[in-house]
């Protein structure tokens, strides 16, 4: 099949039949819509820049709640609809590049919206922002599906993790560059709310960027179903699985886990805040705070996806579960420890003492859990999908599953009425329950040769 699968062992070759010939083109066009793909993130972070950015011109909370509801449930939603829809046809790409139209038109309208905010924050354009916001979404949950199907048709299924941990690796590495030389300085030096969105409309150049780099690649017709299906049937076909196959109801029951484990994101600084001895420092120690969990995240991006690749997917769950278990149980054990060194920080009062170190250890497992279980189990979806099901397979979990985004309201509750270590307790207790279905998976999980139906 040519230079491209020389080093392509004669079942991974067949795995991707005509696909081969393009196996390293794929996997260069990949990597690099990777990176761009990480740092648009950061322009446009929900949770950052657009939170920041509606509270600065409205200061309501409820408005500011309101976006991160809808980048979940935008992207969640569509998916298992437009699974059915794409199961039937030979080839996917033209359906991204689609996508990439849609998407690219859609967050242009948004920062449109976001200067009508910014001049007069009415009625009309706030429904204009999250309207456009949620277009854009819609379409990225579409394009998500989209992109880990291809993945599946376009990558050998040897190098899987490889390649989506150096798209995470190069990506984070970027995306830490561009904080510090182009996002910071636009927040500190430009007026408000201009500065915002201008980040806005730099991260949608870089979605465009993103999409249509990917869209380059090159894809033969690839298996694919004989019928188009509706929701009902794809809900119906969802349910067998979880009931015939193992390792799928394992890793359904490590989606929830996550999403109970995922709390201690939102609740790790009034934890620290609460618990720690000199707590109101925390906040100003912020910084430190996010550099960690980033780093933690990047530098182990490209160990996971080798991990993965090398000892199956199962081995980077296993980790995924260590690491998200460790994390809550040094948070709780933080406070319980003396200070027997200070080591000075500059700018602040409060010097790093062995609970808070402890503490920001607690934070770099968070990191280091969230990107094995990104990759482990992006990886396990792709490899053990039925071929011609593959896009229903992964869009069913997330469609069962999403209701669970709503856990952060639960998690206040809890912390407001029983408080902040009862909550860290049922966090860890999320953390085991992941590492405890992980142990469970029958070997190798994800590794087998795709079934067929």
């Amino acid at each position: 099949m040519g230079e491209a699968t020389a080093t392509l062992d004669e079942s991974q070759a067949h795995e991707l039949g005509a696909n081969a010939s393009h196996t390293r083109r794929n996997h260069v066009l990949g990597v690099v819509a990777g990176v761009f793909a990480d740092m648009a993130l950061n322009f446009r972070d929900p949770t950052l820049v657009l939170a920041g950015f509606i509270y600065a011109v409205t200061g309501s909370t409820l408005l500011v709640a309101i976006i991160p509801i809808i980048s979940k449930a935008g992207v969640l939603a569509p998916q298992l609809i437009a699974s059915g829809f794409l199961e039937h046809l030979p080839r996917r790409r033209p359906y991204f590049i689609a996508m990439t139209v849609v998407r690219s038109v859609a967050f242009t309208a948004f920062v449109g919206a976001m200067w009508l905010v910014s001049q007069n924050p009415d009625a009309l354009s706030l429904t204009l922002f999250y309207g456009t916001y949620l277009v854009a979404y819609v379409a990225g949950g579409v394009a998500h599906v989209i992109f880990m199907d291809m993945v599946g048709r376009l990558i050998p299924p040897g190098r899987v993790g490889s390649f989506l941990g150096m798209r995470k690796l190069l990506g984070g590495t970027a995306s830490i560059v561009v904080g510090l030389l182009v996002i910071q300085p636009i927040l500190s030096n430009l007026p408000l709310p201009p500065n915002y969105v201008l980040l806005a409309a730099i991260g949608t150049v870089l979605v465009a960027i993103d999409m249509s780099t990917w869209s380059l690649c090159r894809e033969e017709p690839g298996p694919s179903a004989e019928n188009r299906t509706n929701l009902r049937e794809a809900l119906r076909r969802g349910f067998e699985w979880l009931k015939d196959r193992h390792n799928y109801r394992c890793y359904m029951w490590m989606r929830v886990a996550f999403r109970i484990n995922y709390l201690m994101m939102a609740f790790f600084i009034p934890y620290g805040t609460q618990r720690l001895q000199q707590g109101a420092e925390v906040a100003v120690l912020g910084g430190i705070m996010v550099a960690t969990v980033k780093l933690s995240r990047v530098v182990s991006g490209g160990v996971w996806g080798k991990v993965a690749d090398v000892w199956g997917s199962r081995a980077a769950l296993i980790g995924a579960g260590a690491f998200m278990f460790s994390a809550p149980a040094l948070a709780l054990l933080a406070p319980l420890l003396p200070p027997l060194f200070e080591i000075p920080v500059p700018g602040v009062t409060y010097g790093l003492d062995l609970p808070f170190v402890v503490y920001l250890v607690g934070l770099a497992c968070i990191g280091i859990g969230l990107q094995a279980n990104g990759l482990g189990g992006y990886r396990f979806l792709i490899t053990s999908a039925p071929a011609e099901r593959r896009p229903s397979y992964i869009a069913f979990l997330n469609t069962l599953t999403s209701p669970l985004t709503l856990l952060p309201l639960a998690g206040a509750w809890l912390a407001e009425s029983v408080g902040m270590t009862a909550l860290f307790s049922v966090v860890a207790a999320g953390g085991l329950l992941y590492l405890v279905s992980a142990f469970r998976m029958k070997r190798p999980a994800g590794d087998d040769k795709p079934h067929h139906s």
